[in-house]
């Protein structure tokens, strides 16, 4: 084993643990890429005899943000895709553009995308990979990165099985990564209930946390309700079998079936029905909500039942989607298209959904999203003179407020 790091303390105006009240004049004690201690700067200072002191100044330090949904691959299309209208018509242009790329330029836009996150205090990030034989050609990230395996069987309900096959070869051959892996039925719409079965079955096997895109527009609920609907004349033109397309919605063929395990990732979840909220609320907490706000504007959908879910113990989180339908892979401006949509949620709830409950849904709470002992050293730094409120909102409204790229520490390091 490595020798022991020394002991280095983080002093700072503001030190925002999340799971806790800010503290003034605080620190971080950090050793061997973890957090030993969090408190005011003179009980680090006499706690820690002997430790390598840091001023950082007049700043809040705050945890590593972490963006529950993205798609790196995508980074090349920023600008190249126009929103509202159609949304099977979205998915035929990207599709278009993919087939323009090759491997060297889906390498390149996770290398970008990657970058961009960091520079923007994303330190771990839920990333969807449509093309997994891409993973073992990644350099290692600077950042934490769970790998979500997207498959799908859309063409043909007879190969699910081998859909997920490639899964398995796949995590063989990813080799080490700074963070992890999952796996992703990519929509109902796009896989089959046997592949939903399957991929449940196989995350469980190897304890992997499942994530799947559900309920995402009108033309997928218009699908699958009425058997009518771009998409579904789409899906229909290219040999999807549409005999599921039987009057239940998405949300009730994929959690009425109970085919997904407890835990799993629900992505967007824009269009619910009346029947939809009964079964989530049967479920309430077993299944967090991710939710994109700029992509949400970008497809112009109707507003996000936040209340209901907020009203049924449903857990939301944030994600930036990918740049196909974002500006940017910047989770502060996220948060604050969040408090823009919904101006009277408090902006500490808004950094929870950015760190300590993506955390939480990946079975990390306590070691990521939040500055505490036995958490990993993955904080950020942004400006701060002060002059506003120091209570919890007031400090909150701060961090969701800046527009300066952070200074970034992930496992304690620059």
């Amino acid at each position: 084993m490595p020798p022991s790091e020394a002991t280095r303390l983080f002093r700072a105006r503001t030190v925002v643990p999340v799971s806790r009240p800010p503290i003034a004049d605080g620190g971080v004690a950090v050793r061997d890429g973890e957090i030993l201690d969090v408190g005011s700067w003179n009980d680090l200072i006499r706690g820690h005899p002997g430790a390598i002191p840091e001023d950082l100044g007049e700043c809040i330090l705050l945890p590593g943000l972490i963006n529950a949904h993205c798609h790196l691959d995508c980074t090349m299309m920023r600008g190249a895709l126009f929103g509202g209208g159609s949304f099977s018509a979205w998915i035929q242009r990207l599709n278009a553009m993919r087939r323009l790329l090759d491997q060297r330029d889906y390498l390149d836009a996770i290398a970008a995308g990657e970058s961009e996150l960091r520079r923007w205090g994303c330190t771990t990030v839920l990333n969807i990979e449509s093309f997994p034989e891409l993973v073992p050609f990644l350099p290692g990230s600077s950042i934490r990165i769970w790998w979500f395996l997207e498959v799908m069987d859309v063409r043909s309900r007879l190969e699910s099985s081998e859909a997920l096959a490639g899964a398995i070869h796949f995590f063989e051959k990813a080799g080490e990564h700074r963070g992890g892996f999952g796996i992703s039925p990519h929509a109902p719409y796009t896989a089959s209930q046997d592949l939903y079965a399957l991929s449940a079955s196989f995350a469980g096997k190897y304890n992997l946390p499942l994530c799947t895109h559900l309920a995402e527009s009108d033309e997928e609920l218009a699908m699958f309700l009425k058997g009518e609907g771009a998409l579904h004349e789409f899906l229909r033109s290219i040999g999807r079998p549409m005999d599921d397309c039987d009057g239940k919605s998405p949300v009730q063929a994929v959690l009425g079936s109970g085919i997904l395990p407890e835990g799993s990732l629900l992505v967007h979840m824009n269009m619910i029905t009346g029947a939809d909220k009964d079964l989530l609320r049967a479920s309430a907490g077993m299944y967090p909500v991710i939710h994109c706000p700029r992509t949400h504007a970008f497809f112009e959908r109707p507003p996000f039942d936040l209340e209901f879910y907020r009203e049924s113990g449903i857990p939301v989180l944030l994600g930036t989607d990918s740049l196909a339908s974002n500006e940017d892979l910047n989770m502060f401006a996220e948060m604050r298209a969040m408090q823009s949509s919904f101006p009277g949620l408090d902006p500490c709830e808004i950094l929870a959904m950015a760190t300590i409950r993506p955390a939480g849904a990946i079975g990390l709470e306590g070691r990521l999203g939040e500055l505490a002992p036995g958490a990993m050293a993955d904080f950020i730094a942004i400006p701060d003179q002060g002059g506003g409120s120091e209570s919890p909102a007031g400090v909150a409204e701060r961090i969701l407020a800046n527009r300066m790229p952070p200074d970034v520490w992930i496992a304690g390091r620059r």
